[in-house]
């Protein structure tokens, strides 16, 4: 994680692969920013505002709304185009370990992603 000038707040990138797959690259800045006091912002002028909350000893994040800008403009994205509920839990599972778990729920669809992976500190 480093301060990222162009994104405008702290870099996170992540790569995620898969037996037989090409890996995935995602790169994004949260910041401190918005009605929430904190979003996350992957580029092309696409963020969601993100609502942190500690529940059973874990760090919460969830999404309270999703947002497109457009140089200082920003507007939120209509509800028919956001992508649903996005949840990121991180646990401290002891030892040195966390672990991390995404989840994003369509309100229609229901659930598009689940993710869980643990993590050791060298």
């Amino acid at each position: 994680m480093i301060e990222d000038e162009r994104l405008g707040g702290q870099s996170w990138t992540r790569i995620y692969t898969r037996v037989g797959r090409c890996p995935q690259t995602v790169h994004s800045a949260k910041r401190f920013r918005g009605p929430t006091g904190l979003e996350e912002y992957v580029g092309y002028g696409i963020g969601m505002a993100l609502e942190v909350t500690v529940e059973d000893e874990a760090l919460v994040f969830r999404s309270h709304h999703y947002f497109l800008a457009f140089g200082r403009r920003r507007a939120r994205a209509p509800r028919l185009l956001q992508p649903g509920l996005m949840q990121i839990t991180h646990r401290d599972e002891g030892g040195g370990s966390f672990s991390f778990r995404l989840t994003l729920t369509h309100p229609l669809l229901g659930r598009l992603v689940h993710q869980l992976a643990y993590f050791v500190d060298p």
